[in-house]
């Protein structure tokens, strides 16, 4: 998330292993999402599922995943983030390959709930890792770190895609993808950073509102706005390749595609957002980021050729890619709550939306048709836009230090 921090003429070989270590992390992570995101046709046909048990399912995971940050967040002083980091990932890829292997879909719930506590888990940890080597580079650098995870997530969906076009089933398609993955953090984990005290955040503390406080108008807004985006994206990421494959008649093998565009998007656009933010400010950056994420979407819904599809995710990844992050920063910035309080409340509203928005599009999908249940993905970029336009974002200061938002 981007900040002005002091500039540091050099930065120790050390440090820049740590940076490279964390982005491997981000990119992995990514990438092992991908993979069995973007073959979830494949997961329904193999356990007999229709879209309301796959939303069970999500459910799960979604649950999993809510249930364990706020233990990660305890564990976190205990432990570290080196160490967790590492334990999470090893942990999110090793359960990754079991949902191909299993015979029913209650053993995939059970598979689903750890899966999903893995991942919250490895987000908690890889965020404080990487505020910590940013803090250490004394410039912003945490766009880049979402960035990789974006790229991977793109590379992902494309190796789902060529993987369902070679007949690679899905089994040894997730089995090799994690073993090598696992290897990776291995050889990661070494060059992560250390625990270390923050001197500076006391002093920070003795300055800033602390304690319970209702939260205030523009922290609620910011969260809301976040709940909204990322419930695009976490509808985008589990339901737009069944979509294009269900609505547009696309193969099984084209399908993926869609959500290899949405991640290209997003990652451009994570890449460029730090530059965006200080060109156009925080306010424009997040209506003209919502108007054309909506602008993509209807135009998959209301048009339902592959091409128009795929062209149309593209859209909404651009569109939503430098939402949360400026919402976060913004969060960090703003004068009426204590900035960790702050940046709490709005990444656990806006994680609520990318844990709970796709096994609720599941139900609705079933309830519906999987099109009008993405119809409310719609009208929830709208409340974004005209949220995000009222909201006044706080000029940016740079004599608080920042606290961490655990979010993608």
């Amino acid at each position: 998330m981007p900040r002005l921090l002091t500039p540091r003429p050099e930065v120790p070989v050390s440090l820049n292993r740590a940076r490279w270590a964390v982005t491997l992390i981000f990119f992995l992570h990514g990438l092992l999402f991908a993979n069995w995101s973007a073959r979830l046709p494949e997961l329904e046909q193999h356990y007999r599922i229709v879209h309301r048990e796959l939303g069970q399912v999500l459910f799960c995971n979604a649950m999993g995943a809510w249930g364990a940050m706020p233990l990660a967040s305890w564990l976190l002083p205990k432990f570290g983030s080196r160490r967790m980091t590492t334990i999470g990932a090893v942990l999110f890829c090793a359960f990754i390959p079991g949902l191909a292997l299993l015979s029913t879909v209650g053993q995939l719930m059970g598979l689903f709930l750890v899966l999903g506590a893995a991942t919250g888990l490895l987000d908690v940890a890889m965020n404080a890792q990487a505020i910590q080597v940013e803090e250490r580079n004394h410039r912003p650098i945490m766009s880049s770190f979402h960035a990789a995870f974006s790229v991977g997530g793109m590379l992902g969906a494309g190796a789902g895609a060529l993987g369902a076009r070679l007949g690679i089933s899905y089994a040894s398609h997730l089995l090799s993808f994690s073993a090598v993955s696992v290897v990776l953090v291995a050889l990661a984990s070494t060059q992560l950073l250390p625990s270390a005290a923050r001197p500076d955040m006391a002093t920070a503390a003795e300055n800033t509102p602390t304690g319970f406080r209702w939260p205030s108008r523009l922290v609620l807004g910011l969260g809301v706005v976040a709940f909204c985006c990322m419930l695009g994206e976490g509808a985008m990421a589990d339901w737009s390749t069944i979509y294009l494959v269900q609505d547009t008649q696309a193969s099984p093998a084209l399908a993926p595609l869609g959500y290899a565009a949405f991640s290209l998007a997003m990652a451009t656009g994570r890449i460029l957002g730090d530059a965006l933010t200080l060109r156009f400010g925080p306010r424009l950056l997040v209506v003209v980021g919502g108007l054309l994420a909506l602008v993509g979407l209807l135009s998959l819904l209301l048009l339902p050729l592959t091409a128009v599809g795929i062209g149309g995710l593209f859209l909404i990844g651009l569109g939503l890619s430098t939402v949360v992050p400026t919402v976060f920063s913004a969060a960090g910035q703003q004068h009426d709550v204590a900035p960790g309080t702050a940046l709490g409340i709005v990444s656990t509203i806006g994680y609520g939306g990318f844990l709970l928005g796709p096994p609720v599009i599941g139900w609705l999908a079933d309830a519906l048709t999987l099109r009008w249940a993405l119809g409310v993905v719609a009208g929830l970029l709208v409340v974004l836009v005209g949220v995000g336009f009222t909201l006044q974002f706080v000029p940016r200061r740079s004599t608080t230090p920042l606290q961490p938002a655990f979010g993608r």
